[in-house]
Formats: C-alpha cells, sequence, structure tokens
C-alpha cells in the first residue's frame, strides 16, 4: 500500500492512545474532527487463510476480513487454502479475490484454520482451543503441545 499511516475514528477514547506510541491523535485536514492516525506496519511475511485458491495463483478470502491490507503490507505472502480449483476465480458477495501477483506462495491446506473458524467451511473447536489456552499457561504443557499438534509430522 505505501502509506505512512492509515487515519481511524474508531479508536478515539480508547486506552490504546495511552499504552501505543504507534496511535496519535490528529485533525482531519477536511473536516478539522479529530481522526487517529496508525503509524504504518511493515512486515516480512504475512500468513493468511483463504477459502479457494486456483491455478493462476489467485485466492479468495472472506470479504469482511481486513486480510487485503495485511497483503499490502507485506514482503512476502504466503496462502493457505481450502480448496484448490483449476479456476479462474472471480469476485463473489461474499468472497474478495486477491490477484496472484500479491502471493509469493499457495498451499492447498484444508482445515488451515483449525482450531479457529473459518466461515462457510468449519465452526471452531472449542475443546481444542480450551486445550490450548490451559496448555500455554504451564511450560511443561506448552512444550508438549507444540510438541504433538504443531512440530509433529504425520
Amino acid at each position: 500500500m505505501g502509506a505512512a499511516l492509515l487515519p481511524v475514528r474508531g479508536i478515539l477514547g480508547s486506552v490504546y492512545l495511552e499504552v501505543n506510541d504507534r496511535f496519535k491523535v490528529i485533525p482531519d485536514p477536511f473536516s478539522g474532527e479529530d481522526l487517529v492516525a496508525v503509524k504504518a506496519l511493515r512486515t516480512d511475511v504475512t500468513i493468511i487463510h483463504g477459502s479457494r485458491g486456483d491455478d493462476a495463483g489467485n485466492i479468495l478470502i472472506p470479504r469482511v476480513s481486513d486480510w487485503a491490507l495485511a497483503i499490502l503490507a507485506a514482503d512476502k505472502v504466503i496462502a493457505t487454502v481450502e480448496e484448490r480449483v483449476p479456476g479462474p476465480l472471480m469476485d463473489q458477495p461474499d468472497w474478495r479475490l486477491i490477484p496472484g501477483i500479491h502471493l509469493t506462495a499457495l498451499v492447498h491446506q484444508p482445515k488451515g484454520a483449525w482450531p479457529t473458524e473459518f466461515p462457510g467451511y468449519y465452526g471452531p473447536d472449542e475443546d481444542h482451543i480450551a486445550l490450548y489456552l490451559k496448555s500455554a499457561k504451564d511450560p511443561a504443557a506448552w512444550d508438549g503441545y507444540l510438541q504433538l499438534y504443531v512440530f509433529k509430522r504425520d
């Protein structure tokens, strides 16, 4: 995207302004109303999960997400998708098309958002999320969790 900041209204009056030096209140140059300038982030890599990816490397992401901004803020983008299709994919009412030119890699990874939900595919695995949260409180349990669910190879 290349912008140095993004002006937003939604965090005016919140504690974020007190605890994050990336947020500054500024006057809107057109209306004079207060806005919060959020300093842009630039990431080396962004990993996102979409519904479908096609042979040209295009993907569909939920339209209600702000992942498109994360894609534009990254030097490299790795996308995982629930389904791989021949294509071509097209913009849809609930799904936004992200052209393959913005992606570095596309990986077919069904259940790639698990244990959280992915709209139109599956809901959250609440039992596993509870296990995750419990494990994260204890270093030994956390190590066991990582070995079993993250580093294990089939």
